[in-house]
């Protein structure tokens, strides 16, 4: 960085601040999200459930979300003003590390690069605890009405791209090291540092800031968004996967009194204990990686094979699940549920996965059997077309929901038509 970079960064960020969207209460949609046509600010009163995730059969157990729940749909779309945010937080962090250690670095002498180089970190492991904050605080908004399904994607799509930054950051601070004899950052509070980053670098988050830069709706991704005071869970069908995040804030406990339930576990135990929140994941297809973040407070066991993809951090002041991002492949979900509907000859079923998981409705004619092609809507809302197999996946509400199909010959909705 040279030294017309200031300058830049300050036009940039009078250019962003100029093009962002206006942030203004309530639930309406805008430029960057299309919400349901009669979308509403929905408040399901819930039980409160356990701070384990719920439990499936032959699939992965699911984290969720307790107390009051606000359930929205958007579409998220192109966001030039998320474009600009990212440039801005990065050239932020690429100011500081210039000015705290670039700048004199060369020129300095070994105790000034310490000092240099553990101020630089310093400031990183600010930036990092600034980004779950700024995430808490979206959240616990959204889930009061207070900012729309728009800004809440934004902050946690900012927190994606900044924690890019601050890990490129985070590296180029370690490999300063080899400048300065004697001197090094710990391995493992590093490796813990990144991982506190790479809690926001999601694979859901990925294909969101992939549709904030397409240029179709056709390319733009349906979200289900569900918020709570403790917390927040995305999900997503992508082709032929479903994709899902879910953070419990009420499941994490870094406070100076917090107690490490796993501070004396071998890897072993650790890995154990995690299998008893998901017993399918780590018993009959068992773990294919864990990590100890012990400096975090956190730990984290993965189980991937050709088809699913599980990461689970778990927190030591709790013992619970804090973080959970799971990918499945919708071949792979177990059936939990299925029902058909029958009107103007026409057969409608659907069929259901376990908690609250894709619903897959097919349309056939009823003599036949042969697929149909049909436009579905799900409580009223146009959700897609079925593929040339007569089906369509969808993600339905927490609640009860009403499915209907047209076709060119007729249509059948689960309101009116019979029950076979």
């Amino acid at each position: 960085m040279n030294s017309a970079m200031p300058a830049l960064l300050a036009v940039l960020l009078v250019t962003s601040l100029l093009a962002m969207p206006v942030i203004a209460p309530g639930p309406e949609a805008d430029d960057a999200t299309r919400d349901a046509p009669d979308s509403q600010l929905q408040q399901l009163a819930l039980q409160q459930v356990s701070s384990s995730p719920v439990e499936a059969e032959e699939t992965t157990n699911r984290l969720q979300l307790s107390g009051e729940i606000r359930e929205e749909r958007a579409t998220y779309g192109t966001d030039f003003g998320l474009t600009l945010a990212a440039v801005d937080d990065h050239l932020r962090v690429d100011q500081e590390q210039y000015t705290i250690v670039d700048s004199e670095f060369d020129t300095a002498t070994n105790d000034e690069r310490e000092n240099m180089i553990r101020t630089a970190n310093n400031r990183i492991a600010d930036r990092t605890e600034n980004l779950e904050e700024r995430e808490r605080e979206a959240v616990r908004a959204h889930a009061g009405g207070e900012i729309t399904d728009t800004e809440l994607l934004q902050t946690l799509l900012r927190n994606y791209n900044e924690a890019e930054s601050l890990l490129h950051a985070l590296n180029e601070i370690d490999d300063r090291t080899d400048a300065v004899p004697g001197y090094s950052l710990s391995n493992q509070q590093v490796r813990a540092d990144e991982a506190a980053l790479e809690l926001h670098r999601t694979s859901l988050r990925a294909n969101l800031d992939q549709a904030s830069q397409s240029s179709g709706w056709d390319e733009q991704p349906d979200v289900r968004i569900q918020t709570s005071e403790d917390g927040y869970s995305l999900s997503m069908i992508e082709g032929d996967m479903y994709i899902l995040e879910t953070v419990r804030f009420d499941n994490r406990d870094t406070g100076p009194d917090a107690e490490n339930q796993f501070e004396d576990y071998s890897n072993s135990e650790t890995m154990e204990a995690a299998t008893e929140h998901y017993p399918w994941a780590g018993g009959e297809q068992s773990w294919s990686s864990f990590n100890d973040y012990g400096e975090q407070n956190l730990y984290f066991v993965e189980m991937e094979d050709d088809r699913n993809h599980l990461q689970v951090y778990l927190d030591g002041g709790t013992g619970d699940v804090y973080r959970e991002s799971q990918e499945l492949a919708l071949e792979s979900l177990p059936e939990d549920n299925n029902r058909s509907w029958i009107d103007h000859d026409i057969d409608l079923t659907i069929t259901e996965t376990p908690v609250n998981g894709p619903v897959e409705v097919r349309v056939a004619d009823m003599v036949t059997d042969d697929p149909e092609s049909a436009t579905v809507w799900m409580n009223g809302v146009e959700l897609g077309e079925t593929d040339d197999d007569g089906t369509l996946w969808l993600l339905p509400p927490l609640g009860e929901y009403d499915v209907s199909a047209e076709t060119d010959s007729g249509s059948v909705d689960t309101r009116t038509a019979n029950r076979r």
